[in-house]
């Protein structure tokens, strides 16, 4: 699959879970969580120890901060309502989705093939004046020191750190071999973009008639 369609999978999964039910939203996040694991489990298992106390915050936040049917078989005084437990788990699966998607990307393509895939999203950006090359090799670097921190064994990130990613890529050694291979788009490259682009018009045109007929039952 071309770099290129591979980004344009992540966006698209990205914005799927707005249009999708609750069921459909938790369907989505076990195949993407099944794929991200399947691909790189020990990469994809550590970002989410990394956001468990994320994924905890979120729940107790909707679950106690938005109205509704209390849980009979808890004490009033702490019990949680159903609706922002629902509320909660739909949010952790949105973010579940989100990071498995970025994990399976990036165990799917080395972080050349990425930058080939962004040069190639971003070229029509050169009409305006945007240096592609120039950022996209400046991404590349500050993906290569996000990478670096990452798997210090003790990492603990302040704004310090963040001063010095920010700086790494102007320092005169911080360079590295780029290779931009950009393969030829296949019959399947094609047919994947035309049905995402069909998926998002036909999921777009489907809300925007939603919300026209509750206009008019509204106005009604």
């Amino acid at each position: 699959m071309h770099p290129f369609v591979k980004i344009a999978c992540f966006f698209f999964l990205l914005l799927l879970p707005q249009y999708l039910s609750a069921s459909s939203i938790a369907v989505l996040c076990g195949l993407i969580c099944l794929l991200a694991a399947v691909l790189n489990l020990p990469h994809f298992s550590q970002l989410i120890k990394r956001m468990r106390w994320l994924f905890l915050s979120l729940l107790l936040v909707y679950a106690y901060a938005t109205p509704g049917e209390y849980l009979a078989f808890l004490p009033l005084n702490v019990a949680p309502s159903f609706e922002g437990l629902h509320l909660g788990l739909i949010q952790i699966a949105k973010l579940l989705i989100a990071v498995a998607s970025l994990s399976a990307l990036f165990a799917s393509a080395s972080k050349s093939q990425l930058m080939a895939g962004l040069w190639t999203m971003l070229s029509p950006l050169r009409l305006v004046g945007l240096n592609v090359e120039r950022f996209t090799v400046r991404m590349l670097l500050t993906l290569h020191y996000v990478e670096q921190m990452a798997v210090q064994p003790k990492l603990k990130l302040d704004f310090s750190q963040l001063d010095k990613l920010a700086l790494a890529s102007d320092e005169p050694g911080a360079t590295l071999p780029l290779i931009l291979a950009q393969p030829a788009f296949s019959w399947f490259d094609k047919a994947m973009l035309s049905l995402m682009l069909l998926a998002v018009m036909g999921l777009s045109l489907s809300k925007f008639a939603g919300a026209v007929d509750f206009f008019k039952v509204w106005q009604a």
